[in-house]
This record gives structure tokens, C-alpha cells and sequence, in this order.
């Protein structure tokens, strides 16, 4: 599959984008302005081009174990989870996956060392990788500063930061770099406003064909961000990938349709990364506007996934699993004729991997009781009956 790997890694921004704002407290666009500002460090230090992409695919990926870490701690806040060691470990491990363009390792890992050696794994100075040493400066540089709120100050406030903590928390060279790039069009640039255009016109574009083994590796990664989210979602992507790959090859689909239908079910609920936790964990049932927000988690996969190209029939397919084929589903009330078999299979999938798991407000389902709801809901026109029997066929002696 012919990938562009720039709407790809700028998706996974808008991804992360939703988790640091609720999680770290950040201002949006965090992760775009961390990017933003690496790429122009690591230009200034004499970075090749697939340097500079690697930078770009590191910034944006630096903290993407921050859903798990949020699981296993019950924390937020900057000091909750960007306070300890272990979210820089698992976000090594979970981009091991990512196709950088070189070698990578390390600089995740190391993204919070310190130049006098005060960090997690007390590296110092020229033993901390370079591009590590930049994401540091940058990183810490916009949680502390929010650079994406426009101000005439911001150019002296950038300076005086960074030369405050210039040979302890951040490389002599790195800060001298700044210091260098600091202009109006770096400060126009970060802003909220401008931050898009700004990536569009610094990030190498590369385009490259990856095998759907290549890309299901990478978007199995996405899904644990995903449903590591709430703990009643840990399985669920993981689950309905299984699932449909499964029915996939009994409906007689080649390898290659199958991995495509199991990238779907991995992506088909990253929108949810933008509904609040209170919403997710809810005991109770959700009230007409909690309802409204959670419904809009299907808009955003949309507006995430939307320019990536080479996903356009696989992001089709996620964005219409809430949909059903009398009309009546969301968010644009697509009808049968309109709804592909894989979006069918996809909205069956969810549908019976969400009732067979445990949620705050019931318990999981038996296999027998799942498929009598879910036959109850294609005999009223909602859901595919084929596919709802043959779930019920193939699956029932998976589950008891």
C-alpha cells in the first residue's frame, strides 16, 4: 500500500493532540509544536532530510504512552505523568513499530535526560543523543512557556528559558541553536493559528509502499493508545480487529483484505481519544448531551484519519460503525445501500465485542445473549443478518 507517511504521522498528532490536552493540561497542538521546533533544531545542527522526518515522527510520538500510563496510575497533571521514568520506556516500546527512516533508538528513551545528568537514566551531556537533547529543549520549552498563545513577549521569554537552564537541563548547543532561530516567523509559526502550515511547509514529504503487515504492526500501536484509554476499553480495538480479520477469511477475503479489514478495526475508534473520561467511565447511563459528545467520536476518527492517503476505503470503512442500514445509526444516518460489506462487518464486530465486554454501567454479555440482541436488531433492519448469524455460528464456540 502506497502510504504518505507526512498525513499519517500528522494523524497521529491529532491523536495525541486530544490525550495531551486532557491529560497534561497542555494547550492544543503540542505535539505539532514540539515537532515544529525539532525540525527547525535539528535543520540548524545539519540533519539530513530522513534526519529531520525521524525528528518530526519522534516529536509527535514522544508521548504516546501517556493513555496507559494514565490507566495504570490514575493520574494526570504534568507532574503525574510526565514525572516518572516509565512513560518514556513504554513510549520507546510502542513506536519500535513505526518506519522511521534511520535508526531511531534512543530517543524517545531519552527525552527527559538532562545535560548535567539529573535525568531518568542520568546520561550527561554528549552521552544524551542529540536529537533526544533537542526534543528535550523543545518539549519542556512549550509545556512551561505555551507557545501556541501568540504574544510581543514571546521571543524574550523563549530566550530568557532557555538560557536559564542552558548546561543543566538543555544542551549549550541545542539552546545556541535556538537562540539562532528565534525570529517572527518562528513565533508566527508555533501559534495555534499556524502551526498546520507551518508543518506542511517543514516536514520532508515521503511517500513509501508498506505491505499491510507493515502498516498493522504500526496501527496495532494506535489501537493500544487507544484503548488504554478507559479500562473498560483495554481489548476492545484489539477485539474487533480479531474478529473481523476472523469473518474476514471465512467470507472467503484474501490476506491482504483481511489486514486492511483488521487496520480499520484498530482505527475504527481513535476518535475517542477526544471524549472526556468522566463520559467513557460514566456508571450510569450518559444524558442527552454526554450522549451528543460521545456520538462525536466517529466526526473526529473522520477528521483524523481524513488525509491520509492510501487509508481512504480502510477509514470509510472505521467511520461507519456506528451507522446502520435502515438509516437509523451515526453520524450521517447512512443507509444500506450506501454501507460497503466491510463497514457492515464492521458495525456487527463492534457491536458484539462492546457487548460481550465488561462497561462501567453493565457487565459483559454472554455469547448466547449478545447474539440475541444483535438478532433482534437485524430482524428490525439495523444490522446485516448474514453476518450477524455467521458471528453467531463461528464464534460460539469461542465463547461460551
Amino acid at each position: 500500500m502506497k502510504i504518505t507517511f507526512n498525513g499519517l504521522l500528522f494523524a497521529v498528532s491529532r491523536a495525541l493532540d486530544f490525550v495531551e490536552r486532557e491529560m497534561l493540561g497542555v494547550s492544543s497542538n503540542h505535539g505539532k509544536r514540539v515537532a515544529y521546533v525539532s525540525m527547525r533544531l535539528c535543520q540548524a545542527m545539519g540533519g539530513t532530510q530522513t534526519q529531520v522526518f525521524d525528528m518530526a515522527s519522534c516529536a509527535v510520538l514522544h508521548d504516546n504512552a501517556l493513555t496507559a500510563y494514565m490507566l495504570e496510575r490514575g493520574e494526570a497533571g504534568v507532574s503525574g505523568l510526565e514525572g516518572l521514568e516509565i512513560h518514556c520506556a513504554i513510549g520507546e516500546k510502542n513506536a519500535e513499530d513505526f518506519p522511521f527512516m534511520e535508526d531511531a533508538s534512543g530517543i524517545i528513551l531519552h527525552h527527559h535526560e538532562n545535560w548535567n545528568g539529573g535525568g531518568y537514566h542520568k546520561l550527561a551531556g554528549n552521552a544524551i543523543p542529540l536529537r533526544s537533547a533537542i526534543l528535550r529543549l523543545a518539549d519542556n520549552t512549550d509545556l512551561h512557556l505555551g507557545m501556541g498563545r501568540p504574544r510581543t513577549s514571546l521571543v524574550q521569554e523563549i530566550r530568557e528559558h532557555a538560557l536559564r537552564h542552558k548546561g543543566t537541563l538543555y544542551s549549550p548547543l541545542v539552546v545556541e541553536a535556538l537562540l539562532d532561530s528565534l525570529d517572527d516567523e518562528f513565533v508566527r509559526h508555533v501559534s495555534d493559528a499556524n502551526i498546520d502550515r507551518a508543518l506542511e511547509l517543514t516536514v520532508p514529504t515521503v511517500g513509501r509502499d508498506l505491505s499491510t503487515t507493515e502498516l498493522l504492526r504500526i496501527c496495532r500501536v494506535f489501537a493500544l493508545i487507544i484503548d488504554a484509554k478507559s479500562p473498560f476499553t483495554r481489548s476492545h480495538s484489539q477485539g474487533v480487529a480479531e474478529t473481523a480479520a476472523f469473518l474476514g477469511r471465512l467470507y472467503g477475503f484474501d490476506q491482504e483484505h483481511c489486514d486492511k479489514l483488521a487496520i480499520a478495526a484498530y482505527l475504527h475508534d481513535i476518535g475517542k481519544l477526544s471524549t472526556p473520561l468522566s463520559i467513557l467511565n460514566k456508571p450510569g447511563s450518559l444524558n442527552a448531551e454526554e450522549l451528543e459528545i460521545m456520538r462525536q467520536h466517529v466526526i473526529r476518527s473522520q477528521e483524523i484519519l481524513q488525509d491520509v492517503q492510501g487509508l481512504e476505503d480502510i477509514a470509510l470503512w472505521g467511520a461507519q460503525h456506528h451507522e446502520r442500514l435502515d438509516g437509523s445509526g451515526y453520524p450521517h444516518g447512512v443507509r444500506g445501500e450506501d454501507m460497503p460489506f466491510e463497514s457492515r462487518l464492521m458495525a456487527c464486530c463492534d457491536i458484539y465485542q462492546a457487548l460481550m465486554e465488561d462497561r462501567p454501567y453493565c457487565g459483559g454479555m454472554r455469547h448466547a445473549d449478545a447474539l440475541g440482541l444483535m438478532r433482534t436488531m437485524a430482524k428490525n433492519g439495523e444490522l446485516d443478518a448474514d453476518i450477524v448469524e455467521c458471528i453467531g455460528r463461528e464464534l460460539a464456540a469461542l465463547h461460551f
